[in-house]
């Protein structure tokens, strides 16, 4: 057989913007429940902005009842259970649009799967013969799942990450100008790492991708021809190409592994050297009596806070990325238009006749080559089926 990779293709599918815009217009068909979403993120995100002041208020309130015997312990109480409303409203809208960015992406899945099934069975037999099995399977399932997850991991992923980050500079800043920008010397350095080693990943992972389409190209064939391979021994031979295959998508795991878990750890002792510098500054400011202990918990607050959205931009970039890339993929099988024509000129057959074979023969070419057919005659009547089974 005559086969090809899916490759990318020009036209519309080539451009990124495009890709994304598509993959968004996808989402658009359940309007309602994505306005719901990302109002649910924002919202979100204001209230987990609020956590921080609130932290820090309580612990001003509780020195001042330490220091005063018990006076204005009410207030206290009342910050207290202030906190644990917005918390929890905040866990209630984390809720939503995780659950809704989920049914998004789950229905975009399901419409998606369908539509390139049905596409699958209207193209070419010439087409078919080109491109092989394992990458339409592969296609199938990793591309149509990395297109499903854009909503969740990718669009409402960035209006949460702009909310929280956005809020909380503005925050900090407005509060303390030096705590504020020690508390933030993190943020560029775990931004660019985070969207290089992103960068690094994403190129991986489509090295992973072609790995698995390899596998299951391995598997098909095998699966499709198990009897040839029982009858030919071939099963060693196979089980080691097998094995090939297999231990090269394993090593592209673990080098996966290892880029995640470097960058993981260079991005945590960034994070805790500026805490360091945030609690040495901060606790000198609150002896000379500059700031109160309650705004430096804040800005503690505030960096753990915005420790994981920042980290989450190389995510985001990933999922941008494999977004359009499998999206490409699988929009260059979908706008396809190789399809089996019908001939309206055709004739209709009427009436079914009788298969005849007269005087058959047949031998392969060359020199010294045995006659493997000689004068067969065979007749086969409509209905009728005919088996025949060699030497």
């Amino acid at each position: 057989m005559n086969t090809h990779r899916i490759k990318r293709t020009t036209g519309f599918s080539s451009s990124f913007p495009g890709l994304l815009r598509r993959i968004i217009l996808l989402s658009l068909k359940h309007k309602f429940h994505l306005l719901i979403a990302v109002m649910a993120v924002i919202l979100g995100a204001v209230f987990q902005l609020m956590i921080p002041g609130l932290l820090g208020k309580a612990v001003d309130q509780a020195l001042q009842v330490f220091e005063s015997s018990h006076a204005g312990l009410e207030e206290l109480y009342w910050t207290a259970l202030l906190l644990f409303s917005v918390s929890s409203i905040r866990g209630l809208f984390a809720f939503t649009h995780s659950y809704l960015g989920e049914a998004i992406g789950q229905n975009m899945g399901y419409q998606l799967r369908m539509k390139y099934f049905e596409q699958l069975q209207k193209l070419s037999f010439s087409y078919h013969d080109r491109v092989h099995t394992g990458d339409l399977i592969t296609l199938g399932i990793l591309d149509i799942e990395g297109v499903r997850m854009f909503v969740n991991t990718g669009l409402l992923r960035m209006f949460f990450l702009l909310t929280l980050v956005g809020g909380g500079l503005f925050l900090m800043m407005r509060t303390d100008m030096f705590l504020g920008l020690i508390s933030l010397s993190f943020v560029p350095i775990i931004a660019w790492r985070g969207t290089a080693t992103s960068l690094g990943l994403r190129r991986n992972w489509l090295l992973i991708q072609e790995k698995l389409s390899l596998l299951s190209k391995v598997m098909d064939e095998n699966l499709n021809g198990i009897r040839v391979v029982r009858a030919f021994c071939s099963q060693p031979y196979e089980m080691e190409k097998y094995d090939r295959s297999s231990l090269e998508a394993l090593r592209l795991f673990d080098k996966q592994i290892a880029i995640r878990v470097s960058n993981d750890s260079l991005m945590s002792f960034v994070f805790l050297g500026s805490m360091g510098l945030v609690l040495w500054f901060g606790a000198q400011r609150v002896y000379l009596g500059e700031v109160s202990l309650g705004t430096l918990t804040a800005f503690l607050a505030f960096m753990s806070i915005l420790q994981q959205p920042v980290r989450q931009i190389g995510m985001l970039v990933n999922s941008f990325s494999r977004a359009a890339s499998c999206g490409e993929r699988l929009f260059t099988v979908l706008d396809r238009e190789e399809y089996v024509d019908d001939n309206e000129e055709g004739h209709q057959v009427q009436e079914l006749g009788v298969l005849e074979f007269k005087n058959v023969c047949f031998d392969f070419p060359g020199e010294n080559q045995p006659q493997i057919l000689a004068g067969i005659n065979l007749s086969i009547e409509p209905g009728r089926t005919l088996g025949i089974i060699g030497p």
